[in-house]
């Protein structure tokens, strides 16, 4: 099944998909020459085209949409060439970072890219991780009184959270590890990753239990959750990481394959169809599994 399943990711018909999972899955590193043919395929592709134009429209949520792609499909700004570099330092300088609850996301994807040895973004990104409260999660960003007041006691926001788990992942997949590492696990090891502290039946966020893709600020999907607790190395045999892989696999089909529950309407790439197999939501759970 394992053999089947892999090759099914690394087909050249979507050589996004194939770049990740030569990179991550497989562990090639950049310079084999499966990794470079693919990198070259990916780049003369028309979903790559239809990224590019998306990061050069005039608006930031255009660009982060863009940046999130490149990520998501293993590439890095180097890969891109150095037109990335305008459109970036753009909408740093235009945000501050500050894209609503998108903060994290973005930083975890300019960390992908290979933005993290510039000191705009390593200097942020030491800021924000400052932030983890003592319960191991981050706290809601609202200015809304009724929401947020800064005068009373408020638990962690598990939405915005979830991006520092993805954040501090990529950071630890890096070589670049952090002190929040072992708060921010234990943060969701002790709900079983998914669920309330007061009631472990219920979803802290009901799109945690589901495969929603690609990842938006407020709704990331199980499989990329399991994921990232397994690269910040939380045991496969561990009750926690069991609940994560038992709601995985409420999703995986008898081929070993798992279907995408759903996507926004207009999601920052074409990934698939909502209902049907996925090769992105099976890779994730694939490496999540490792």
């Amino acid at each position: 099944m394992e053999q089947t399943i892999r090759e099914w990711l690394l087909e050249e018909t979507n050589p996004e998909v194939r770049l990740r999972a030569l990179k991550e899955y497989v562990g090639l590193p950049d310079d084999d020459e499966q990794v470079v043919a693919c990198k070259q395929a990916l780049l003369q592709s028309k979903i790559y085209e239809r990224g590019l134009r998306k990061l050069k429209k005039d608006k930031p949520w255009d660009k982060y949409d863009a940046i999130m792609s490149f990520a998501e499909w293993g590439l890095t700004r180097d890969d891109i060439g150095q037109d990335i570099d305008e459109d970036v330092f753009a909408l740093i300088e235009s945000t501050g970072f500050k894209m609503l609850c998108g903060e994290p996301l973005l930083l975890r994807n300019l960390v992908k890219l290979g933005y993290y040895s510039e000191s705009i973004v390593k200097n942020e990104i030491d800021s924000v991780l400052r932030l983890i409260k003592e319960d191991g999660g981050f706290g809601c960003i609202s200015t809304n009184k009724k929401m947020n007041d800064p005068r009373k006691p408020h638990k962690s926001c598990a939405r915005l959270t979830v991006e520092y788990l993805l954040l501090a992942a990529e950071l630890h997949l890096q070589g670049y590890p952090q002190e929040c590492e072992s708060a921010l696990a234990h943060y969701f090891t002790k709900r079983n990753i998914f669920y309330r502290t007061d009631d472990m039946k219920t979803p802290m966020v009901d799109v945690m239990l589901g495969t929603f893709y690609p990842p938006d600020p407020i709704k990331i999907g199980a499989h990329m959750i399991v994921y990232a607790l397994r690269t910040l190395g939380v045991a496969p045999e561990s009750e926690a990481m069991q609940a994560g892989y038992e709601v995985l696999n409420r999703h995986r089909l008898e081929n070993g394959r798992y279907i995408l529950t759903a996507s926004k309407s207009v999601p920052a790439f074409k990934a698939g169809d909502v209902g049907e197999a996925n090769k992105w939501v099976t890779l994730y759970a694939s490496m999540a599994m490792k």
